[in-house]
């Protein structure tokens, strides 16, 4: 499926959240360890996204039909990689997608690859819960290597990073953008 992505505005808050909710719902019946097991909505309210949306952080992937179906932040600082090397990178965040909307994740991952070896980005970085195979088999697949453990609060991760290749000689990229940036 063919999507197109934009900055999220207020108005997309609450779709951000339900398809939160529904993916933790989604993970529960699969039998996966993620954000079911680590109190992940009191841990993000609403005023959380509210102001990562305020401060552009928040990406969409639009269906044909005109529907978000699924979201994701980029974030410039993690604290999380702190005592890592320094990288001029984006961390990526709140990868959620519809579980009806196939390909929308692997979709995401994309614009933001492109989003960011457009800006001259040399990595970005993620992070997954450790001992779900399934999603950090999935990350692997898409490039991200293995950078090494972390631990905050309840949540067990692995740290992941996939290095960008950026083409100077091709200034302009087309991106399947709409909005301002």
């Amino acid at each position: 499926m063919e999507y197109t992505f934009r900055r999220a505005t207020a108005q997309d808050v609450d779709g951000i959240m339900e398809i939160i909710r529904d993916r933790i719902e989604w993970m529960d019946r699969e039998g996966l360890h993620q954000w079911n097991k680590t109190n992940y909505m009191q841990r993000y309210p609403r005023e959380y996204f509210l102001e990562g949306i305020n401060r552009g952080e928040f990406y969409l992937a639009i269906s044909p039909e005109q529907e978000v179906s699924g979201a994701i932040a980029m974030l410039t600082v993690d604290p999380r990689w702190e005592n890592d090397e320094l990288k001029d990178c984006y961390y990526l965040h709140h990868l959620a997608a519809k579980p009806q909307a196939k390909g929308a994740g692997r979709a995401l991952l994309n614009f933001c690859e492109e989003l960011s070896r457009k800006e001259g980005k040399e990595c970005i970085r993620l992070d997954c819960q450790k001992g779900n195979d399934k999603l950090n088999d999935f990350y692997a697949s898409m490039g991200y290597g293995f950078v090494g453990p972390m631990v905050e609060d309840d949540y067990e991760g692995i740290k992941r990073e996939k290095t960008l290749k950026y083409d100077r000689n091709r200034e302009e990229r087309h991106l399947p953008v709409f909005g301002e940036f």
